[in-house]
């Protein structure tokens, strides 16, 4: 507790104490299942990007390109803004 506080919280058993084995293994499974539902939504995600560029015809190459093309733009993109941000720091009032 440092002394910058205004109230002195009251000793609580749950939050002060130490977590058990059991309710450590059930926090650790039910951040287990969260990640195995968003895998799997990851999994469906790529299915449906996969029949749709099938449907329209895009290759691989073309993702490719397309994804270096954005990657330079967001380089430029981010370097513009660093030097703008670096030149108005750099500026003397008057």
């Amino acid at each position: 507790m440092s002394d910058s506080e205004l109230i002195t919280p009251a000793y609580d058993k749950f939050l002060d104490g130490y977590a058990t084995r059991r309710e450590m293994q059930r926090a650790f499974n039910k951040m287990g299942n969260n990640d195995s539902e968003l895998f799997l939504m990851l999994d469906n995600l790529n299915h449906v990007a996969n029949l749709l560029c099938e449907k329209a015809g895009v290759t691989a190459g073309e993702i490719e390109a397309y994804t270096a093309k954005k990657a330079a733009e967001m380089k430029a993109f981010t370097e513009a803004q660093e030097k703008a941000a670096a030149e108005t720091t750099n500026v003397q009032p008057d």
